[in-house]
């Protein structure tokens, strides 16, 4: 399995509108070799908090062929399509790239 992530620091009091959000339909959703998005959002600090976003892939190729087709093109052509505002962001970090290797205990 392969695994974007990107990190956003936020705002306190957007959590809400952050899950509303990720929770609609997405266009990546439909796409051959995506398996899921998965959002961890981290509250300790007492000025901002931090939302760990991955998106899994069955393979690198996979996340290959979605970085190389004409729907994520469009995407990012369309300052509309990708790139929507969003409230209370003060800074994303770099997508971060990982092969997931998966160890399970033998009992």
């Amino acid at each position: 399995m392969y695994v974007t992530t990107r990190v956003l620091k936020m705002e306190k009091g957007h959590k809400d509108s952050f899950i509303t959000r990720f929770n609609q339909p997405f266009v990546l959703q439909s796409f051959d070799g995506f398996v899921k998005r998965e959002v961890l959002i981290d509250e300790r600090n007492k000025s901002y908090d931090l939302y760990r976003i991955s998106v899994y892939f069955e393979s690198r190729q996979a996340y290959i062929n979605w970085e190389g087709s004409e729907t994520h093109k469009a995407m990012h052509q369309n300052p509309n399509g990708h790139k929507k505002e969003m409230p209370g962001l003060i800074e994303a970090s770099r997508e971060t790239f990982h092969e997931l290797v998966t160890l399970y205990k033998n009992e």
